[in-house]
């Protein structure tokens, strides 16, 4: 019976292991995804040369004069840079000049992300060799698109919009509001302006997470979305499905809806993790660990629905929150240089008490980096712990000598099915 495991954690910031160590005589099951192999190069040249409902990109962008390329922030952990060598050729094989193509970090309303950051997200050759941008929904200089029928008033990153060839290149995983990210996401909310943005988080239904159709009458969110995505002009998307050690195990290249549904199809095979009524019911402690979506402080929550399918059992979540950030533009209303003055004067509260248990239904989450004020601020009914081992041990007290320990070991991206 082992009473050991180790998950990885850190995405972008070494995906390093971690080891958990219970005590003697604890039940420790992992409940891995279903998982996929990774994809070798050809294989991916493949998904370029077999697009899903459309022409291969490079008649696509045939006598294309520019191109944009929207790639997500670091909040997500699609590996970019493996994939755009792929799609360059493409463009290239079109005839569209390599200094006319522009990479855009559709990053919505997160922070901007830095030149080293670019550097991890797109590769050291294409960021040295071309233009690499932060959309700024807060800018004055955006483009005008229209309005759609649902009311929502597109406005749209100016580089991306004035492009002759549109393409976006992100994952898809779970998510609360739009079933899957993915598709035509980067355009809205990724590169879309404040007003659009406000009105895509608070006017639409949104779409549970997992759900790859949509339940309501009216427009929801992916809809939006995809609405927003053909008034725009979006040619094509390049989406990715992640293996458990975040290596692409699924390419989907082509229409932005056609090929995102079936990425999104794979991707719910690929994430779903079986549980049995034993340990959804018996399981006296549940880890889930945030990776591969716990670069931020603000991607937590993707992670917390899995708590849910568990009955009587502590909580721990493990989310090292590596860069340190907690921000949002849209929900904080303030832009982010105001944000980091804000940071600046801030006085810190006083030094936290020693770490103390809290209740079953309060959640216990071991994070590195997190800044304690921020985290009391976004989960001020939780408990922060900066010591697993500690942390661990502090619930021999709580559970009995011979304790069922549920691990959920790539919580971000599973999708559970008891």
């Amino acid at each position: 019976m082992s009473n050991t495991a180790t998950v990885y954690t850190g995405a972008w910031y070494g995906d390093n292991q971690l080891d958990l160590n219970f005590p003697s005589g604890w039940e420790v099951e992992m409940l891995q995804q279903n998982d996929a192999p990774a994809l070798s190069d050809p294989e991916i040249e493949k998904a370029f040369s077999e697009p899903i409902g459309t022409k291969r990109i490079s008649e696509l962008a045939k006598n294309k004069k520019s191109a944009a390329i929207i790639v997500d922030d670091l909040s997500r952990p699609t590996p970019a840079y493996k994939v755009i060598p792929f799609l360059l050729r493409e463009l290239f094989a079109a005839g569209v000049p390599k200094s006319e193509i522009r990479f855009v970090v559709g990053v919505g309303g997160h922070r901007p992300i830095s030149e080293e950051e670019m550097v991890k997200k797109v590769g050291a050759d294409i960021f040295a060799e071309y233009e690499v941008t932060n959309h700024n929904f807060l800018s004055g200089d955006l483009r005008a698109i229209g309005k759609l029928d649902n009311g929502t008033p597109v406005y749209i990153n100016r580089t991306v919009a004035d492009s002759d060839f549109k393409i976006c290149l992100g994952g898809i995983y779970p998510h609360s509001s739009v079933g899957f990210s993915g598709g035509a996401k980067l355009i809205v909310p990724g590169t879309a302006g404040f007003s659009t943005m406000y009105y895509f988080h608070k006017f639409p239904p949104g779409r549970g997470p997992a759900n790859i159709e949509g339940e309501s009458d009216e427009p929801d969110r992916r809809d939006t979305i995809e609405m927003a995505a053909g008034l725009l002009g979006l040619d094509a998307i390049a989406n990715v499905v992640l293996n458990s050690r975040r290596e692409i195990a699924g390419l989907f290249v082509g229409d932005f809806i056609k090929a995102h549904r079936k990425g999104a199809h794979f991707a719910l095979n690929t994430y779903k993790t079986d549980i049995s009524e034993t340990t959804r019911t018996q399981s006296d402690l549940v880890v889930i660990n945030c990776y591969p979506l716990d670069a931020d402080g603000i991607q937590l929550d993707k992670a917390l629905a899995a708590f849910s399918y568990f009955e009587n059992a502590y909580t721990i979540a493990l989310y090292p929150a590596s860069d340190g950030s907690c921000f949002h533009g849209l929900f904080d209303r303030l832009d982010y240089p105001r944000y980091l003055q804000q940071k600046l004067e801030h006085i810190p509260s006083t030094p936290s008490p020693p770490p103390k248990l809290g209740t079953q239904n309060q959640l216990h989450v071991w994070s590195e980096s997190f800044d304690r004020d921020d985290f009391y601020k976004e989960y001020p009914s939780s408990l922060l712990f900066r010591d697993i081992d500690q942390l661990i041990n502090l619930f021999t007290e709580k559970l009995p000598a011979q304790a069922k320990v549920a691990i959920l070991p790539v919580a971000g991206i599973q999708v559970l099915s008891p």
